[in-house]
């Protein structure tokens, strides 16, 4: 009984010890860390601009990465209006437009932004990211866009939808003049359908052309995709809308005007349709030899010849309202009906430049023509220079594309 006693008690001291030293053991263990959870790392996040950035340029790009954990989404917001415009057929910035989250694409770790900025904005960067515990949150950053001191606007033509002549090159009219022709030119995808090579020419800092080597072919239909959101053309001057239009070539109107002759052939598709007598500049204004293009028609117009270096009230002076006028130059020359002339058409050059024609001659040819057709001028001692109205096909190809 006393033994049994005594091996009872020496039992419970043991698992007393042991339970003791079991407990001393595990304080040990704990003391050093061993077998305690580590804390996982925040993922570290890389944003550019940095956050509280000013005076950001409009080309710059929204990047942001992580490491250490998961990039699961970059939300790129402008406070006020649009983070960038959409593309537009008018020129000038328009913030009222597009999409109000900047675009981008991202892999799970880089995020990058696919258009330029606004001007003047203030931007909120929303990352959200995933440690690697699991654990999500969103992260933001703010940064300010510079105020250019002066937007480069771009009008085009011919207008969009519009359907023209086969002579008609796209036209760029930048509102400044653009110092980097080379990356203007890189902003500017032409598409045309069916596929013909044409190529750019510059006539001055603030025009520039497209043209094929040859006329267009008829049913052409030609697209712009004009980049330029965020270009900067330097001392403050930025593009800041993209541009995009098309326009689509109709039936190939050729006229030829004799000055010799006094005769204007209309054709289409190289059939003659019309030949009219006509009056073209008299000696002392004769009109321009060389390929015109139409560039507008006008059903009545005051002709005024002061605006031509004419003293109203000098010999060869004028001043009157003339109707069904076809516009081929930006000097002043059109062909349109002239009921004072019509004893002269056919026999003798009498205007101040003008192609003259018979009232119901003119009609007919004023409803016929569309900007883009050709009207070629032979038979005078002077010669269309390029720049003057749509003068693009006196240009050798080998002077144009250059």
């Amino acid at each position: 009984m006393l033994g049994s006693l005594r091996s009872r008690l020496l039992g419970v001291a043991i698992a007393v010890v042991l339970v003791v030293a079991g407990g001393v053991a595990a304080l040990r263990l704990a003391d050093v860390g061993v077998g305690a959870p580590e804390a996982p790392s925040p993922v570290a996040l890389i944003v550019s601009p940095a956050d509280g950035a000013v005076e950001v340029r409009l080309d710059a790009p929204v990047e942001v990465s992580a490491t250490l954990g998961r990039l699961d989404g970059v939300a790129v917001t402008a406070a006020g209006g649009a983070a960038t415009p959409a593309s537009r057929t008018e020129p000038g910035p328009d913030p009222a437009t597009g999409p109000t989250e900047l675009p981008g694409a991202g892999d799970g770790r880089t995020w990058k932004s696919a258009m330029p900025l606004q001007p003047g904005a203030t931007y909120t960067v929303a990352s959200t990211v995933t440690n690697q515990a699991g654990r999500s949150e969103v992260r933001r950053s703010t940064f300010t866009t510079l105020t250019p001191s002066e937007l480069l606007k771009v009008p085009i033509s011919p207008l969009d939808g519009q359907t023209v002549g086969i002579g008609m090159p796209l036209a760029l009219y930048p509102s400044v003049a653009v110092t980097d022709h080379d990356e203007f030119e890189s902003r500017l995808q032409v598409t045309t359908t069916p596929e013909v090579a044409g190529a750019w020419h510059w006539f001055s800092d603030t025009e520039v052309h497209y043209r094929p080597e040859n006329y267009w072919a008829p049913g052409t239909k030609v697209a712009i995709e004009a980049r330029l959101g965020g270009f900067d053309n330097g001392d403050g001057a930025w593009a800041v809308t993209p541009r995009a239009m098309s326009f689509t070539i109709g039936d190939p109107h050729i006229s030829t005007v004799d000055a010799g002759s006094h005769q204007m052939t209309v054709t289409s598709g190289g059939a003659t349709l019309q030949t009219f007598a006509v009056s073209t500049g008299r000696d002392e204004y004769p009109t321009a030899s060389g390929i015109h293009v139409v560039s507008e028609k006008l059903p009545s117009v005051i002709m005024d010849s002061s605006t031509v270096g004419i003293p109203r009230g000098s010999a060869g002076g004028y001043y009157q309202t003339v109707k069904l006028n076809v516009r081929i130059s930006d000097s002043g020359e059109f062909v349109h009906s002239a009921p004072w002339s019509v004893d002269d058409q056919g026999q003798n050059n009498v205007s101040h430049g003008c192609v003259n024609m018979a009232p119901d001659d003119a009609r007919w040819f004023f409803d016929f023509s569309v900007p883009g057709d050709i009207v070629t001028v032979t038979g005078t001692p002077t010669q269309l220079e390029p720049t003057n109205g749509f003068g693009d096909w006196n240009v050798a190809w080998s002077d144009w594309d250059n």
